[in-house]
């Protein structure tokens, strides 16, 4: 674990990374697992975190969250869906 994490604003090479730390020099809650991240994918990924923990809390089901430069751009919850509508996509009788 680490306490500070640099972080790309974009791809402008010139451009000096912001970054995120604890206070006191805690450790971080998270880990980066891979590439490095930009202050817009910290967002997007704290953003996602705080969505899927209040639609669980409210609806007691697995719930997903997608986000794109700070805004969401999905949101699913762990329900069955209706065979109809399964049907109406996986059509095995669809011509295209």
């Amino acid at each position: 674990m680490t306490n500070k994490l640099d972080l790309r604003y974009g791809m402008n090479p010139h451009q000096k990374p912001a970054s995120v730390s604890m206070p006191n020099g805690a450790n971080l809650p998270f880990t980066v697992l891979n590439g490095s991240p930009g202050m817009i994918n910290l967002l997007d990924a704290l953003n996602g975190w705080a969505l899927v923990q209040e639609l669980s809390k409210l609806t007691s089901l697995p719930a997903a969250a997608s986000f794109k430069h700070a805004s969401p751009s999905g949101v699913g919850l762990g329900i069955e869906v209706p065979l109809t509508l399964r049907e109406s996509y996986f059509s095995a009788d669809l011509h295209l």
